[in-house]
């Protein structure tokens, strides 16, 4: 496993600037919980990579650095894997009773790359509903995913989302707007 690095830029966007000064002394705090459990479960993986973490407005981003092969690995099937990593992430963070936060994961820009497809797919899904008058259902996917679903279509007058299902089935359905809600359900 290589060096890990934490960086936290003076004077930029990312550096919690916008957070409290009890929020950044929190997400200071979790900077070598977050490295110390990644280092370990990425070792007992056999993944060598080196871990950047930022520290942002409203939490961690923790960029993984691998060859192609341990990315894909990290990344899994529809990023299952690096989202499973993520949520391990914060129920450590959790047990060492460090208050709740956003922690991001990313392999490559896979995280970039997936917004924006889900941004094309959920514009695509708009103008098939604005042209059919038929609502459309997504695959399921991740909160994570959903949210930029709901953020891309609530922007798309005369359209609404809800999600539906349970667990792992939940997903986004796009329909024409019924006048009684303009707002999307998570």
């Amino acid at each position: 496993m290589t060096e890990t690095q934490s960086t936290i830029p003076k004077g930029s966007s990312k550096d919690g600037a916008g957070a409290t000064a009890a929020d950044r002394e929190t997400f200071a705090k979790a900077v070598p919980i977050v490295r110390s459990f990644l280092e370990s479960v990425l070792g007992l993986l056999g993944v060598d990579v080196e871990v950047d973490i930022e520290i942002e407005e409203e939490g961690l981003h923790c960029d993984l650095n691998a060859s192609p092969e341990d990315g894909g690995l990290l990344i899994g099937r529809h990023g299952a894997t690096l989202d499973a990593l993520q949520y391990l992430t914060l129920r450590v963070l959790q047990a060492e009773d460090i208050e709740r936060m956003r922690i991001t994961l990313d392999v490559a820009g896979y995280r970039t790359r997936r917004e924006k497809t889900l941004r094309q797919l959920a514009q695509n899904a708009a103008a098939k509903v604005l042209d059919t008058g038929e609502p459309y259902h997504f695959e399921p996917m991740s909160a994570m995913e959903r949210r930029v679903v709901h953020t891309t279509i609530l922007g798309i007058e005369g359209l609404t989302t809800e999600s539906e299902g349970e667990g792992r089935r939940r997903h986004v359905v796009v329909f024409r707007d019924r006048g009684d809600n303009k707002n999307a359900r998570a």
